[in-house]
């Protein structure tokens, strides 16, 4: 060994004690420093100070029985061989010795240099066997059972004090941006106030070569100071001094060649250097280093999921996720908030029998047709907004959703779903497209009057004719009851029968035979015209309430809006309608209405540009028929036709090429918006200049197929 062994004789024969010190001063395997106290009490005072790797007890010691001198040496230095020494040969009192705590019994007489020196190498060397095997497993069972690094740090502190009998122990790690070592965590012997050491090592950061810490995290070695007075550079030897502190250690915390930290120990006996016990302690700092860079990495994947746990909850839409079962693996406040349920009953459960189970209109929604679970077997991202999604109380409410994906690798693991309640902005919408449907009929509200004007002219000019009609008859007819009273009678005045005919020629009846019924046919035809324009007006202002699509007669409704728009329309062109034999198509009506107006609309307009100044007209022509599984509606005009330049941005919100309070631009955006996005169909157009237009409107029969974007031809 390197360092002297340091040993406590106890023995109260000082001729005894000396040639025992003799006998190991000439040893020659080991070198030995020998302190010879006489009594118990000036063993346990020195031992306050001082670490022994043995002690040799002379029972015989007067002031206090063996067996309670074993006891009290093994609580104040447990880490020590205990070598009890006798003049007796006493077999019986030997064990008893052994079984208090003695690692051997020794007869005086019989004791030789190198009896002497065998025992004391091989006590110390199991002692240290023993000491290792127990610390190795003492922070096992830390690193095993702790539950944070704080604590870890704290209880590897606690347990290397223990062994190493130091006082106070501090863990540092490093600061990888700054490139120092900060202080984590402290430990003191309960009965010892480190109140200035421990605020002191709160302030302070090690550079590297810097202080005890430092100069350990350079050289990647373990590091003792047996004597803090010695060792100036040493940070804040003067308050360690002060506080009683003699000696110090330091050992790196390692992963591989790399150091994560430094574990410095504190303690208030002198100790010499322990090669076997560096050694020791440097595999217990690899082993700490382990466990630590696992438990960072863990503690940092713990802080991003609870970070992005938090960002989810912070997220006004609702989300949630799924695995390949469809078992919700997480949902945020928000969506558990909407579903009106908590987050912790919701963990584990199939999310379609919770939120989706049933469609819009109360039909039984199959878990196989879900477009989420979809999602599951073709990882293609879906979305929608024709939906809805169920409460706990059983209620439902519409959303618009995303459904995406999630992949480990190149296989499907699950899906997560965003999603919004969109109740409030269907109801916003329903009321924004009424308002549009009153701005149309309120923009064609003049010709709109003048078309129900005239039926309600010639209404008024019969009903007078007919009035006046009647009065000349119930003059007749008064004459006519005078002359059957006087027939009843046998007695017919002559004057009366003149009476009669003066009456009839008075009323011309004979004209009115011919005019009475023409006149009631013309007002009965004049209500059924003001009747279909109202009718007409009624649906085309027909509002959809409801989320979901409905069958519809579009040819029926290309009809309602031809009337409304007749007085746009009859004074620049004549319209042809060439409706084919469709079936009812799903859909949005009171929408498609507005398309088929703002169609129209622009065709009238596009022909006013050409028979403008003149009394020529244009023709529009409205054709529909059935195309494989769409219907198509075709609008064309002799127009001036679209010049190429703008043929792109036709669509476009906001564009317009006609003049200041005739247009918006916004009349072909909605109606992409609708035909597309609403009813998955296309809106596309043939046009040459000079000649007209084409609009083509196609839609599924079935509602909405995937999206397409409007084309020009």
């Amino acid at each position: 060994m390197s360092c002297p062994i340091q040993v406590l004789l106890i023995d109260s024969n000082p001729s005894e004690a000396a040639g025992l010190r003799d006998k190991l001063a000439v040893s020659k395997r080991a070198t030995f420093a020998i302190q010879i106290v006489s009594t118990l009490s000036q063993a346990l005072a020195l031992l306050e100070d001082t670490r022994f790797e043995a002690m040799l007890v002379d029972l015989a010691t007067p002031d206090a029985e063996w067996i309670t001198m074993l006891s009290n040496l093994q609580c104040r230095a447990p880490e020590s061989s205990i070598i009890a020494m006798s003049g007796d040969e006493d077999e019986t009192k030997a064990l008893e010795v052994v079984r208090a705590g003695a690692q051997d019994y020794l007869l005086k007489e019989r004791l030789t240099t190198v009896a002497l020196e065998r025992i004391l190498l091989y006590c110390i060397e199991r002692q240290r066997a023993r000491t290792r095997a127990a610390l190795h497993s003492s922070v096992s069972q830390v690193l095993a059972t702790s539950q944070s690094l704080a604590e870890t740090e704290t209880a590897i502190l606690r347990v290397l004090c223990g062994f190493l009998e130091f006082d106070y122990g501090e863990f540092w790690r490093l600061d990888r941006a700054a490139g120092k070592l900060v202080h984590h965590q402290s430990w003191h012997v309960p009965s010892r106030d480190v109140g200035a050491l421990s605020a002191a090592a709160h302030a302070m950061q090690f550079t590297k070569g810097k202080g005890l810490a430092g100069r350990v995290w350079a050289t990647g070695t373990a590091a003792w100071v047996p004597d803090l007075s010695q060792d100036p550079e040493l940070r804040s030897a003067r308050v360690l001094i002060e506080g009683g502190f003699k000696s110090a250690f330091a050992l790196p915390i390692t992963l591989e060649s790399e150091t994560l930290g430094v574990m410095e120990f504190f303690g208030r006996k002198s100790q010499e250097a322990d090669d076997e016990l560096l050694r020791v302690t440097v595999t217990i700092g690899s082993q700490v280093g382990q466990f630590l860079a696992r438990k960072v990495t863990e503690e940092e994947k713990q802080r991003l999921t609870n970070e992005r746990l938090l960002i989810l909850d912070s997220a006004s839409e609702g989300i949630y996720g799924i695995d390949l079962r469809g078992c919700l693996t997480f949902i945020n406040r928000s969506a558990a908030r909407m579903f009106q349920r908590t987050q912790e009953e919701t963990q584990g459960q199939q999310s379609h029998e919770l939120f989706h189970h049933t469609r819009p209109d109360g039909a039984r929604y199959p878990v196989e047709e879900c477009p989420v679970h979809r999602v599951l077997d073709q990882g293609q991202l879906f979305r929608s907004d024709e939906e809805c999604f169920w409460r706990k109380d059983g209620s439902q409410f519409a959303v618009e959703y995303s459904c995406f994906p999630m992949f480990e690798g190149e296989k499907i693991s699950g899906a997560v779903v965003c999603f919004n309640d969109i109740t409030e902005r269907r109801r916003m919408e329903v009321e924004l497209r009424h308002a549009q449907k009153l701005e149309a009929v309120g923009s064609l509200a003049a010709g709109i009057a003048h078309e129900i004007n005239t039926p309600i002219q010639f209404v008024g000019d019969n009903t007078r004719f007919l009035r006046n009609a009647f009065r000349d008859l119930a003059q007749l007819l008064a004459c006519y009851e005078r002359l059957y009273g006087h027939a009843e009678q046998g007695t017919v005045p002559a004057g009366l029968l003149y009476e009669v005919k003066a009456g009839r020629e008075k009323a011309d009846w004979e004209y009115l035979q011919v005019e009475v019924p023409k006149a009631l046919d013309q007002a009965l035809d004049g209500v059924n015209r003001v009747a279909n324009i109202v009718r007409a007006m009624k649906d085309f202002s027909h509002v959809d309430r409801r989320a979901e699509k409905a069958a519809a007669d579009l040819n029926k409704a290309i009809e309602s809006t031809l009337i409304v728009a007749r007085n746009e329309l009859k004074y620049v062109a004549d319209v042809q309608t060439d409706f084919g034999a469709i079936p009812p198509v799903l859909c949005h009506l009171g929408d498609l209405n507005q398309v088929f107006l703002n169609l129209l609309i622009n065709a009238a307009h596009a022909i006013g540009d050409v028979v403008k100044d003149s009394t020529q007209k244009g023709h529009i022509t409205v054709r529909t028929r059935l195309v494989g599984d769409c219907v198509e509606i075709s609008i064309s005009d002799t127009g001036t036709g679209i010049p190429e330049a703008i043929r792109t941005k036709v669509f476009d919100p906001f564009f317009t090429t006609k003049g200041v309070g005739k247009g918006t631009g916004q009349g072909l955006a909605l109606a992409r918006v609708i035909v597309v996005e609403k009813h998955g169909g296309t809106l596309t157009f043939d046009t040459e200049l000079g000649k007209g237009t084409t609009f083509h409107v196609r839609l599924p029969l079935a509602g909405a197929l995937e999206p397409r974007e409007a084309l020009a031809t």
